[in-house]
């Protein structure tokens, strides 16, 4: 078989989509889940102000890039190979987390379980800024 790093890079194609998926759903029931328990407002209403903030939100959110690029790891120190590993892993870690917190009913952050999964699998090689 030819080069693994292009499997790689189709597993973490289909790893993102799957991370994006289950991180979407979980921010939405973080996010809807007091409102509509409430009662105050319709849920029609709750959705259009969500969809409103989430919207706004994507416009807005460029300083969050920021953190996830420069803040947590230095990837000039790695090798191509070790930064493939360490995507892979933190894609996986992200998963089940989210996975196992929302099946088990409990409140997690996406964010939060990415940044966590990058700082655990670079402190090993004390390669972090």
């Amino acid at each position: 078989m030819g080069d693994p790093y292009i499997l790689m890079l189709i597993a973490l194609a289909v790893l993102a989509i799957v991370d994006l998926v289950v991180g979407v759903s979980n921010d939405a029931v973080n996010f809807l889940n007091s409102a509509i328990g409430s009662k105050a407002i319709s849920v029609r209403n709750i959705m259009i102000i969500a969809s409103l903030g989430v919207f706004f939100g994507a416009i807005t959110s460029s300083g969050m890039m920021e953190v996830a690029r420069k803040g947590i790891f230095n990837p000039d120190m790695f090798m191509f190979q070790d930064i493939m590993f360490i995507f892979m892993a933190v894609m996986i870690t992200d998963i089940l987390l989210l996975d196992i917190f929302n099946s088990l009913g409990m409140p997690t952050s996406t964010t939060v379980s990415i940044a966590v999964s990058y700082t655990h699998l670079t402190l090993p090689t004390k390669r972090i800024v």
